[in-house]
């Protein structure tokens, strides 16, 4: 509407002799059907043409319509802007026709709300029920406790928080220090028994058999038999020694069998049973004469 008033206000501009030299008269809706007909059809743009009145007021539209086809056909479109339909007024085009419209539209279904069933809504309302129940008596102990207290309730919310950090760094230093504990009592076993003389180990896994805890008993030999070896200088006894760099450093075929039996049960989940003791004590001994013929 801006532009074709534009135009008009262009065409009204350009008039330039009296009103007795003037051609043709029309109305204002008239000039918008005629530019709508005129970008199409050149009989209805030399009609436009002749137009130099305008609702009783002067308008030289030809001078208006000059130009390039470019903004010939701008000005078209923009004289055409909002021109009346042609032919009776389609149906809903009054207010009244327009709101029972919008009444139906809005009475479909897409437009009312969906009742989704619920049927843990009556569980999940006893539940809320129940914990407000039990809430009550702490709501009841707060409100009393913030009335008393200056500051009121943002103070007693400040020390309950406090009080919960407090016991949680308390209870982590515990933890910290049992943690630390039993890492130190390990430390010191392992030690112990690294110190300990092949006959001791012997000794204690003789007792670790009579209790029934073969698995122990047979750690126990296996560490035996690791202490002999290093007293003999066959092996550097260390935390870090393997078992390939074992078998590596000792050729010995009873070791390699001692070693995969032993690893049968402490890696891979085998219950020790009475042939893997036998095996123990009786191929320890021979390790050292095989590997010092090798």
């Amino acid at each position: 509407m801006r532009r074709a008033g534009a135009v008009l206000a262009c065409a009204l501009a350009c008039a330039g002799w009296p009103a007795g030299a003037y051609g043709a008269a029309a109305t204002a809706a008239e000039v918008r059907a005629l530019a709508a007909d005129a970008q199409r059809d050149g009989a209805a743009l030399e009609r436009l043409r002749a137009i130099d009145v305008v609702d009783g007021r002067p308008a030289q539209l030809a001078a208006a319509l000059r130009g390039s086809d470019a903004e010939l056909r701008a000005r078209l479109r923009a004289l055409a802007q909002d021109a009346p339909r042609k032919g009776p007024p389609a149906p809903g085009s009054t207010p009244a026709a327009a709101r029972e419209q919008a009444r139906e539209v809005l009475a479909q279904r897409r437009f009312q709300g969906t009742k989704v069933p619920s049927p843990l809504r009556s569980v999940r309302e006893r539940i809320g029920d129940a914990l407000r129940s039990v809430g009550r008596p702490f709501e009841s102990a707060f409100r009393w406790l913030a009335e008393r207290l200056p500051g009121g309730p943002a103070v007693l919310w400040a020390l309950l928080a406090s009080a919960v950090l407090a016991t949680a760094a308390l209870l982590a230093g515990r933890a910290a220090s049992r943690r630390i504990g039993a890492d130190e009592g390990d430390g010191a076993g392992a030690e112990d028994e690294q110190r300990m003389s092949a006959a001791r180990l012997r000794q204690e896994a003789e007792r670790a058999e009579r209790r029934g805890d073969l698995e122990q008993a047979l750690r126990l030999r296996f560490r035996a038999g690791l202490v002999d070896l290093d007293d003999r200088e066959l092996i550097e006894l260390r935390p870090a020694l393997t078992n390939r760099e074992l078998l590596s450093g000792v050729r010995s075929p009873t070791l390699a069998g001692l070693v995969e039996g032993f690893e049968a049960v402490a890696y891979g989940g085998r219950p020790a049973d009475e042939d893997d003791l036998r095996s123990a004590c009786d191929g320890w001994p021979r390790v050292p004469d095989e590997a010092a013929r090798r």
